[in-house]
């Protein structure tokens, strides 16, 4: 009769598994148990299984996709068979147990060549082995030559399904050792993970046991402190704070671990130099699946630099809001950003809302705007400044305001020019003033004029009954006029007020100071030497230096005799000008003066001031020399 089934050996391979193959399969791999080497626990549990039933050959045996493997094999003498001479592969597909009493005459065995071949095997009976999960990876078998009809005995079957729970024990035990290990090793590696990273963060860590109980710190916490490692374990960190933050930072801290909230506090941290620097302390609870706390995790983060930052930015604020100058800061595109109190009044806005309304540009009468959009900005973005007199236009008035302008690019950490800002200062007062100067000052020089000209009728009336006086009044009167003229240059003027200067040089002026020192038609002032151009600044300032040279010089040097004179000559090095003042039979000097007059320190200040130059008095005993050096570009301002 012919069999039902092929055998085994006449069924071809399929490319598609059995539903539920490709999964058993994949199980059996992950259990990890394939090509493992021999264990004495397995081989144990085949041997009990072969003297239990007095089988030659026993098998612990797993059913891989493509072959028969066998964790442990006594009698056998291979450690693997192709699927094809696998009895085992038709064993997983039962319950528990399979028993064949003679291979020769199954339907699934007949032509299985460990049956038909040198091997002669008639008999198997194997239990199921199976995962926790209920999988059949292969099963604990005995095999022999020799028929059994009587198959086992209930003992035997017995015995040797519990051998097959065995096995299953031992591989979920061998799961669990691998899945701990792994976790192990995952921990471990988490750990490694965990220090490299805090290691690596700017801020110091530090971490906690559910009770607060500091239990690590990262080596930034050891680096900023100085203290020694673990010397702050447990409840030593508070030591570390300043004694005015301790007792605050512990509350904070006991309130966090009794409910469990973030703890978060700013204190005093003593450095590794003994200074005490602001820090964040920061901390979160870690917690357990079922919301238990298992650790904390906290920072400290060094912000004194910060606090230090923010107290200067609070102090330069509160600089620029009491400050009386208009101070302000737009943005690129020149939008009015901020504006302080004083720069509100001054161009009359109400508040910075309406400040913020306006571009810088809109603050400026139509005049100055011009200039403002068409040369003081351009000079800005070029030279990263411009400084000059302008005039704002009040918002509510529409009046004119004289303002000294000043701006300059206002740029980010990183140098990127992020807008422009103004410190403008209020001229009016400073205008008012000017004007009452100036009109005192040609008050004053009208009297003067007014003086020497009445000191010039004088004498004119007096030379008109005496001929013989005529030739001394005319020398008067023309010494006289020299000294109106050079009054002209020695007073303060206004670009209105300032004489004419085209074509003047530094001798030149000095011919028309000195000219007022003529005496019986000679000069006692002789002018030699190199010429430069001279400004009207600078002329201003010249003028008076000479001026009260020459007026000391009569009253107590060299032209305050008949015989004396004085050598003025000018000369050019390089840059440089020198202009030398020599007197010369005068009265002899015996010291330099013990005190100077007021109009010596006007002189040094106007050559430092206005001139940036250098004067020297040599007070030998021939005679005053005083000596006058200058940049010559500053001679043509």
């Amino acid at each position: 009769m012919a069999p039902l089934i092929p055998p085994a050996s006449t069924l071809a391979p399929t490319s598609q598994p059995e539903p539920g193959e490709a999964e058993r399969v994949a199980a059996l791999h992950a259990a990890g148990i394939l090509d493992t080497e021999p264990e004495s626990a397995y081989d144990d549990l085949a041997q009990v299984a072969a003297y239990v039933c007095q089988a030659p050959v026993a098998l612990v045996s797993f059913v891989d996709e493509a072959r028969q493997w066998f964790k442990a094999e006594i009698g056998l003498g291979c450690r693997e068979m192709p699927i094809d001479r696998s009895i085992c592969a038709h064993a997983i597909l039962e319950d528990e147990l399979l028993v064949i009493p003679d291979l020769t005459v199954d339907p699934r065995t007949a032509g299985n060549p460990i049956v038909t071949g040198s091997d002669h095997f008639r008999f198997y009976a194997g239990a199921v082995i199976r995962s926790a999960a209920g999988v059949a990876f292969g099963s604990l078998c005995v095999l022999d030559r020799v028929a059994r009809p009587e198959g086992l005995s209930p003992e035997q079957t017995a015995t040797l399904r519990t051998l097959a729970n065995q096995v299953s024990t031992l591989i979920e035990h061998r799961l669990s050792l691998s899945e701990i290990a792994a976790r192990e090793a995952e921990f471990a590696a988490s750990e490694r993970r965990f220090r490299v990273m805090t290691a690596a963060m700017p801020q110091m860590v530090w971490t906690t046991l559910p009770d607060g109980f500091h239990d690590y710190y990262n080596d930034r916490w050891y680096e900023f402190t100085g203290v020694p490692a673990g010397s702050t374990d447990g409840e030593g960190w508070n030591g570390v704070f300043h004694a005015e933050d301790q007792e605050r930072a512990w509350a904070r801290w006991r309130h966090s671990l009794a409910t469990g909230e973030p703890y978060e506090i700013e204190y005093r941290l003593r450095h590794h130099s003994g200074a005490y620097r602001w820090t964040l302390g920061r901390a979160l609870p870690i917690r357990d699946a079922e919301g238990r706390i298992e650790r904390w995790f906290g920072t400290c983060t060094d912000i004194d630099d910060l606090k230090r930052a923010e107290s200067e930015a609070r102090q330069l604020a509160a600089i620029v809001e009491t400050s009386k100058d208009f101070i302000g800061l737009a943005d690129e595109a020149g939008r009015t950003v901020h504006l302080n109190a004083a720069g509100l009044a001054l161009v009359g806005l109400p508040d910075r809302a309406a400040a913020r309304t306006l571009t810088l540009a809109e603050f400026f009468t139509p005049e100055s705007r011009a200039a403002f959009e068409g040369a003081v900005m351009p000079a800005a973005r070029r030279d990263g400044w411009w400084e000059g007199e302008l005039a704002f236009r009040r918002v509510d008035t529409g009046a004119a305001v004289p303002v000294q302008f000043n701006i300059f690019p206002v740029r980010d950490s990183s140098g990127a020019k992020v807008g422009y800002g103004t410190v403008t200062r209020d001229l009016r007062e400073a205008k008012r003033s000017e004007e009452a100067r100036d009109l005192l000052i040609r008050e004053l020089s009208h009297r003067i004029k007014n003086i020497f000209a009445v000191v010039g009728g004088i004498a004119a009336l007096s030379a008109r009954g005496n001929t013989e006086a005529r030739p001394f009044v005319d020398a008067f009167r023309e010494r006289l006029g020299a000294l109106a003229r050079a009054h002209e240059y020695v007073r303060p003027h206004t670009p209105d007020t300032a004489p004419a200067l085209s074509g003047q040089t530094v001798l030149g002026l000095m011919r028309l100071i000195m000219a007022a020192y003529r005496e019986d038609g000679r000069d006692r002032v002789a002018i030699a030497g190199d010429d430069a151009e001279i400004g009207e600044r600078s002329a201003t300032a010249l003028a008076l230096i000479m001026h009260e040279q020459a007026t000391n010089a009569v009253k107590y040097g060299g032209l305050s005799t008949q015989t004396g004179t004085v050598t003025l000559a000018g000369c050019r090095a390089g840059d440089r000008y020198r202009l030398t003042w020599a007197e010369q039979g005068g009265p002899e000097v015996r010291a330099a003066p013990s005190r100077r007059g007021f109009g010596t320190v006007l002189a040094e200040r106007s050559v430092a001031g206005q001139l940036d130059g250098v004067l020297e008095h040599d007070w030998a005993p021939g005679g005053l020399v005083m000596r006058l050096d200058v940049p010559i570009a500053n001679l043509r301002l």
